[in-house]
């Protein structure tokens, strides 16, 4: 219990560090640079606690009703896990105005939806994998 303590207080301690940093940085940007940065964090509050957690519970419970027991949790994080690989992705895949990055060429060189795309189908093939073939090979399923 003691360790646990230690534990929480020093990455208290290191994420207060963490944040007094950044905002010891941000003096230094512009003005223009400073509120874009406290809207887009705003905005993205906003946007998590009026939009993301709102569907998410409403997806929670619509496969909790649709699907079998055994099949909530892995669907569930397989969900989570492409959720989160489209917000990642995001920037990357949305139309860019033309001319944006025009001296740098190794700016966004490569197929992101195609990489998207390939890593969703990851994941659920794994949550496949870890439902389904266990049972076609005679095996117990692992408990989620």
């Amino acid at each position: 219990m003691a360790t646990m303590r230690i534990v929480r207080l020093l990455l208290i301690v290191v994420g207060v560090l963490t944040v007094g940093y950044g905002v010891a940085q941000m003096w230094d940007f512009a003005r223009a640079d400073q509120v874009s940065i406290v809207l887009w964090l705003a905005l993205g509050l906003i946007a998590h606690d009026a939009i993301i957690a709102p569907v998410a519970l409403g997806v929670a419970w619509l496969v909790r009703r649709v699907l079998p027991r055994d099949w909530w949790k892995p669907v569930l994080l397989a969900l989570a896990y492409t959720n989160i690989l489209l917000l990642l992705a995001l920037p990357v895949i949305l139309p860019r105005p033309a001319g944006q990055y025009p001296d740098n060429p190794t700016v966004l060189d490569r197929n992101y939806g195609l990489g998207l795309t390939v890593a969703i189908i990851a994941v659920w093939v794994g949550v496949f994998a870890v439902m389904v073939l266990p049972r076609r090979i005679g095996r117990p399923r692992p408990h989620a």
